[in-house]
């Protein structure tokens, strides 16, 4: 929910669903269209979904639908790096 506050998104507008698998428990999860651009010509627009689930781990979740499906994506763990390709 902390990022969609940051983004400035009244979640009691948005439409909500009851969801799992972030954390051990339900969540009431918020959605929203919006456009994401990540830089380098990478940019999308995706159905995003915002919950308190993942404000305890103080980040986001990219999803299959609308992110994955898109691209290729390789994570560097020893780096601590990412990479984003256009299929």
């Amino acid at each position: 929910m902390t990022l969609a506050i940051m983004l400035k998104l009244d979640v009691l507008q948005l439409p909500k669903a009851l969801t799992g698998g972030v954390g051990s428990q339900t969540n009431t999860t918020y959605y929203y269209r919006l456009s994401i651009d990540m830089g380098s010509g990478i940019a999308f627009d995706a159905y995003a979904g915002f919950t308190q689930g993942m404000d305890s781990v103080g980040l986001g979740l990219l999803g299959q639908s609308g992110f994955f499906e898109r691209y290729t994506v390789e994570f560097r763990h020893s780096d601590k790096t990412f990479s984003v390709e256009t299929l």
